[in-house]
């Protein structure tokens, strides 16, 4: 995997072809995204969210430090800030779907922060079609003809064809991951979660998290405990050290600058947080990735 000795490129809507000015959906057929867009199957991240369905193909796709084999049948979520890269087959098909946020929530107030694949740390962040391939295909191909023919309401319909898609996304995710139990306070621990990924670099402090999602830090202790079974702490010094081994796989930057992109005012502190969060040094860490 190529290693750029600048910041990892983050990609917004606008970058896209023929991506309306202020639009908040995009999409494009997938054996087209690499040919329209540059550095698309280098290692980058996101501005908004994405679903992608694979049709046809195959070939690898890398999604923070996983791998996984592209296969028919595929729908794969990412949220901003994933980094992924992919490598795929020339008889690749399918489709992606890029939505900013405010799409969904300004209809859907809480929903976004529910679903499971699209807050899938430690879990998978793809489902396999079964007998639902048709219909899931079906949706993604009336969406994408709706998106290209600019008629009167197209975003309510997209946004339409969207709730349906995840909704019916969450169905399949749910059942495949049996495992994975929405329990009350769900959705805040969820919240909390994207507010640490909006602001742990400047804060690293869970009663300002505390502050910004109205509960006191030992309610939201309680809450992550009881969903996640970790500390609130711990969720913040997972998500810093998420990106310190982003940075250090997919970038060619010197340890001391990835400490000071992290806000850490001590290269040596750093050191110290890298080895407890991971059991071995930066140094260690990059030899061997």
């Amino acid at each position: 995997m190529e290693k750029s000795k600048n910041k990892l490129p983050v990609f917004c809507l606008g970058m896209y072809p023929a991506c309306r000015e202020n639009e908040p959906f995009y999409m494009i057929k997938l054996e087209e995204l690499s040919k329209s867009v540059k550095g698309v199957d280098r290692a980058h991240s996101h501005s908004f969210y994405m679903l992608m369905i694979v049709l046809n193909g195959s070939g690898k796709h890398h999604i923070d430090l996983h791998s996984y084999d592209i296969e028919k049948g595929q729908v794969y979520f990412l949220s901003p800030g994933q980094v992924h890269s992919w490598e795929l087959s020339d008889d690749i098909a399918g489709y992606s779907l890029f939505f900013e946020s405010n799409f969904l929530t300004n209809q859907y107030p809480e929903r976004l922060y529910t679903y499971s694949f699209f807050n899938s740390k430690g879990r998978s962040p793809l489902i396999e079609l079964e007998d639902e391939a048709e219909l899931i295909s079906l949706l993604f191909h009336q969406a994408y003809s709706e998106f290209e023919n600019h008629q009167a309401r197209r975003n309510q319909v997209i946004l339409s064809f969207l709730n349906i898609l995840l909704e019916k996304a969450d169905r399949i995710y749910l059942r495949q991951f049996s495992d994975h139990t929405y329990l009350p306070g769900h959705a805040l621990v969820q919240r909390y979660e994207q507010e640490i990924d909006r602001h742990y670099r400047s804060h690293k402090e869970v009663m300002y998290y505390a502050g910004l999602l109205s509960v006191s830090p030992n309610h939201l202790n309680f809450l992550c405990k009881s969903v996640l079974g970790k500390t609130a702490s711990q969720l913040i010094y997972e998500r810093i050290g998420m990106e310190a081994q982003r940075l250090l796989v997919h970038t060619g930057v010197a340890i001391k600058e990835v400490a000071t992109a992290l806000n850490f005012e001590d290269p040596s502190y750093f050191n110290r947080f890298f080895k407890k969060q991971f059991g071995m040094s930066p140094s260690e860490f990059k030899q061997i990735s």
